[in-house]
């Protein structure tokens, strides 16, 4: 999976782009809408970044970094 990790509220930078296994689907909370949905994504280097799910695409296996 790759996208823009989730910057915290009032950040307005361009967020980083990370690539990794996804480990979590969604926020873990009722009721969260699509706009503050995100998933846990595991790096090569083992940490692990929250994506914004509406930013995130799935990289096809030929496209993937190396780990």
């Amino acid at each position: 999976m790759r996208g823009p990790e989730v910057l915290p509220p009032g950040d307005y930078r361009t967020p980083p782009i990370y690539e990794g296994e996804v480990v979590q689907v969604g926020s873990g909370w009722n009721g969260v809408d699509a706009d503050n949905a995100y998933l846990w994504v595991r790096l090569a280097d083992r940490s692990e970044r929250r994506l914004a799910i509406r930013g995130c695409a799935l990289v096809p296996p030929s496209e993937r970094s190396a780990p």
